[in-house]
């Protein structure tokens, strides 16, 4: 079993890697005689089967479930931070419909690496079975209405309700269709519905970027949105479209909400490896300190506590808010969005006054590699003069003028690759020598 843990949670094939076999010894893992597991799923056709057999394993156990059903990753956090117990929720996030997995959580937080690998271990054994009188038991509750009121306490709701932005709502037909216009109607906005109506059909690419969006964006436009915000497959991430149709740069996205965050309180801000050089000119220049941490935001939402952060986040969309449940949570995110139009101003106007620069960010298949050999063998053989080199997580070069990042990804077989320079002409130079050494690994 080992090694079944990525980035973010178990995640595969359904049928293949991720199968109601495992999922059931995941529950049986999870669970302890008088305990009790919270369970939700995301909107896919093998959710619901998935969810069952955890259960299952789970009450075998003689451990009591809490099923939330259809809910985002945001909602099952906050319902374990108020059970007070562990969590699983059936999702594979932004991959395609045919993945499936487990993400698993402690009172509102993910599984450390550490409590990841004990559930390897208990999997790895004969497994756990109370009598018949002992048998673990399930029942419903629906946190969704509670979990609306607590997000709307942690923001500047007056403001939003004094404005009333029209808002876009690209939910993907998945996990946050039913939450997300719901909340930000609550919070005074009017919406625009768009893949809100039949979850599990999913109608686009359920990771949300520019390529992915382009619906989205138009409708911003032709409807007179002051902004639009759309969502990956399990609600934790959320991506802005600004009033102009233009869908927010990830890095750009993310300078924002620090600035704003730093307007309201100094401090340290958290974010990863893969942190553009925009992130850190906006933290420093708005009196913050930047710390990094590992990609992943269970490692985010461990520094956002132990530093007492005001903000945390990543440049793939998602955010931790240290007032909020200790995960990424793409609902709050998106109330957070309208508190920054109503607030700040509008969404384009901000992004620009982002000072950016060249960056690549690429994607190499792994398939039938082994990931830990591909980066043992870059670090033997991918050498920059003059560069510092930090193993924080993968191989990361930091140059005077730029840097670049080669890590394996935690949710796919793939190698990844990110690179950023002030000048264009100095990025190819160094995506050029590091994707030849990964191209003469891979074959």
């Amino acid at each position: 079993m080992a090694g079944m843990f990525g980035t973010s949670g178990i995640r595969g094939l359904y049928g293949k890697e991720v199968s109601c076999s495992l999922a059931m010894k995941v529950g049986n893992a999870v669970g302890k005689k008088g305990g009790k597991l919270v369970v939700a799923r995301d909107a896919r056709t093998t959710s619901p089967i998935l969810s069952d057999a955890l259960s299952s394993g789970a009450m075998l156990t003689g451990a009591d479930v809490v099923d939330i059903g259809f809910a985002p990753t945001p909602l099952l956090a906050y319902a374990a931070s108020r059970e007070k117990c562990d969590a699983a929720m059936i999702t594979a996030s932004h991959n395609p419909p045919e993945y499936n997995g487990i993400k698993l959580f402690s009172r509102g937080m993910e599984f450390t690496r550490e409590q990841e690998a004990a559930v390897e271990a208990a999997m790895a054994g004969r497994g756990s079975a109370v009598a018949w009188n002992d048998a673990g038991q399930k029942q419903s509750k629906d946190y969704a209405k509670e979990y609306i009121h607590f997000l709307l306490s942690q923001v500047d709701t007056p403001s939003i309700a004094g404005r009333k932005p029209r808002v876009l709502v690209d939910a993907g037909n998945a996990a946050a269709s039913n939450i997300a216009p719901a909340l930000l109607r609550a919070a005074g906005c009017e919406v625009v519905e768009l893949y809100c109506f039949e979850p599990g059909k999913f109608a686009r690419n359920l990771e949300p970027k520019a390529e992915t969006l382009a619906e989205a964006a138009r409708l911003v436009r032709e409807k007179k949105c002051d902004f639009g915000v759309a969502f990956d497959g399990d609600g934790d991430r959320a991506i802005g479209i600004d009033e102009l149709g233009r869908v927010l740069a990830l890095d750009v996205q993310l300078s924002i909400f620090c600035s704003h965050f730093l307007k309201k309180k100094k401090g340290a801000i958290i974010s990863t490896v893969e942190a553009s050089l925009c992130v850190k000119e906006t933290v420093e220049a708005a009196g913050g300190r930047l710390s990094i941490t590992p990609v992943g935001s269970l490692h985010v939402a461990r520094q956002v506590k132990e530093k007492n952060a005001v903000f945390g986040g990543e440049p793939c969309g998602e955010y931790v808010f240290p007032s909020s449940t200790p995960c990424a949570d793409g609902c709050l995110a998106a109330l957070t969005l309208a508190e920054i139009f109503c607030t700040r101003g509008k969404l384009s106007a901000l992004a620009d006054g982002v000072k950016t620069y060249p960056i690549e960010r690429r994607k190499y298949k792994c398939a039938g590699k082994s990931k830990s050999a591909v980066m043992a063998s870059l670090a033997k053989g991918l050498s920059f003069p003059g560069a510092k080199l930090s193993t924080v997580d993968g191989l990361r070069y930091d140059f005077s003028d730029g840097w670049l990042l080669v890590r394996p990804s935690g949710t796919e077989p793939a190698m990844r690759l990110t690179c950023e320079f002030k000048g264009k002409k100095r990025l190819d130079e160094v995506v050029g020598v590091a994707e030849k050494a990964i191209q003469a690994l891979l074959g």
